[in-house]
């Protein structure tokens, strides 16, 4: 059974809460949704009402599916739809809009949705990972190396959305399916809270849920998201699923006999396999010498003859075919779920780099994909932390930690860092060309280049040899 924890708050500084959230059982999978309304007073709060409401309900309708990424992108259109709906029997009153984030976990997997600001991560064995990423301005700046990580966190357009629920064209709802991971917590949230703590406080809360039950985590989060400020609603769903792996038995649906046949029908093969072995030992074929005498050979001894063809090297083998996998049924709504949906939450209250191949281990290769591509040695500089230099490279802490046998993220001045990228080119300053421009022109990051050459701004002059690392995302 999925445990869960959720939470909203109006926050410190606004006297509405626009934000809605929503969770509850489908005959599908469990679902979770996060919804900020926008429009101010009235229309803000009904346009996330009617996108988690229509959401929820769409997938309560669904037929189980292969296709649950393109089901949750119908539940989202759906919810988009209904807001648009809104807007015709209501010309007179401001368009609603709201973003939405929804997951849904199954037996194996989760698979989740998301339009707009609202995340979605994974806090998995210490490590927290973003799985969505916002369609924002900032963020597609960002993403271009037209801003740093550091820019990016107090820039004056950090609210402007590329897309959100109540467009006309609709939007593209982003989707993706992932298996589930052990003892793993997902985090829905508004940016509300994502915007007040940083990922090390978001950890550090979830790293509680050993012995703290989900809710308080959730109401944790709200209360230290409000110490920070509360600037804006806050709004959290925590889910965390049972791990289940799904057996062969189990995905062919079959019922074995009972066990006196198992064992009778396992005593018949030996006896078979037996009486063969038996009767080919015991055949013998005569043949005829050279001199004309006839002898009995046991035929189970090959003839010099037959030699070259005896034993075959298992590239001649023909290769084996693999039994094709069968997804394992869904299972019908257990009678004690509710009819109705849950009713909603109350409202509560300087560097010198050099390049170099890395060496491959089998260690590597099974636990980390960053031995693939090259490697930036960097120099560890005053205020540096390995989450700078992790998100300047766009890598996880995990990864640097990986490859420089690091137990934690405790890194000294002046000590030289790994840092696994996609390729490393170089390139000389043009007439007129900038830093953000040539980040652009190789797709990767200002800050990067910057930390790769030791520069301190985005200063260069023309004929300047750069190191140009591509980063992996």
């Amino acid at each position: 059974m999925v445990k869960v924890g959720a939470a909203t708050h109006p926050g410190r500084v606004r006297t509405t809460n626009e934000d809605f959230i929503y969770h509850g059982p489908t005959p599908i999978g469990y679902v979770g949704i996060v919804c900020d309304g926008m429009g101010g007073h009235e229309a803000g709060e009904v346009a996330a009402r009617i996108a988690a409401e229509a959401a929820y309900k769409f997938l309560c309708e669904a037929q189980p599916t292969r296709d649950m990424e393109g089901l949750l992108r119908d539940a989202v259109l759906s919810a988009n739809q209904q807001i648009l709906l809104r807007v015709q029997a209501h010309p007179q009153s401001k368009a609603p809009g709201s973003t939405i984030v929804i997951a849904l976990i199954d037996e194996t997997h989760i698979t989740f949705a998301h339009v707009g600001d609202s995340r979605l991560y994974m806090y998995h064995k210490g490590e927290l990972t973003p799985l969505t990423q916002d369609d924002s301005l900032v963020q597609q700046m960002f993403s271009s190396g037209l801003i740093t990580a550091e820019q990016a966190i107090n820039h004056p357009q950090k609210n402007v959305l590329t897309q959100s629920l109540g467009q006309h064209p609709a939007p593209t709802p982003h989707t993706k399916r992932l298996p589930i991971k052990k003892g793993a917590i997902y985090l829905l949230c508004s940016d509300g809270l994502s915007n007040s703590l940083s990922k090390e406080e978001l950890t550090t809360a979830l790293a509680r849920a050993a012995d703290t039950p989900l809710e308080e985590i959730a109401n944790l989060l709200i209360q230290q998201a409000n110490a920070n400020g509360g600037y804006d609603n806050i709004s959290v769903v925590l889910l965390q699923p049972p791990h289940k792996t799904a057996t062969f038995v189990g995905r062919m649906n079959l019922k074995l006999p009972p066990t006196k046949y198992l064992i009778g029908g396992g005593i018949a093969i030996i006896v078979v396999i037996l009486a063969v072995i038996l009767f080919t030992r015991g055949r013998r074929t005569p043949q005829t010498t050279e001199s004309g005498e006839i002898v009995i050979t046991d035929d189970t001894t090959p003839s010099p003859q037959n030699d070259s063809t005896a034993s075959l090297t298992d590239s001649e083998l023909p290769p084996s075919t693999p039994a094709e996998e069968i997804s394992p049924s869904t299972p019908p709504p257990t009678s004690n779920l509710p009819n109705n949906p849950p009713s909603e939450l109350p409202k509560t209250s300087k560097s010198t780099p050099t390049t170099k191949k890395p060496t491959k281990t089998s260690k590597e290769n099974s636990e980390s994909s960053s031995s693939n591509g090259a490697v930036i040695e960097y120099t560890i500089q005053k205020g540096d932390n390995l989450l700078k230099i992790a998100e300047a490279f766009g890598v996880s802490r995990n990864e640097i930690r990986k490859i420089n046998g690091l137990k934690d993220d405790n890194i000294k001045v002046g000590k030289k860092l790994k840092i696994p990228v996609k390729a490393v080119q170089t390139h000389v300053v043009g007439e007129k060309e900038t830093l953000s421009g040539i980040a652009r022109k190789y797709g990767t990051r200002v800050e990067a280049i910057k930390r790769a050459n030791g520069l301190e701004d985005e200063k260069i002059r023309e004929k300047q040899k750069l190191i140009i690392p591509i980063l992996k995302k």
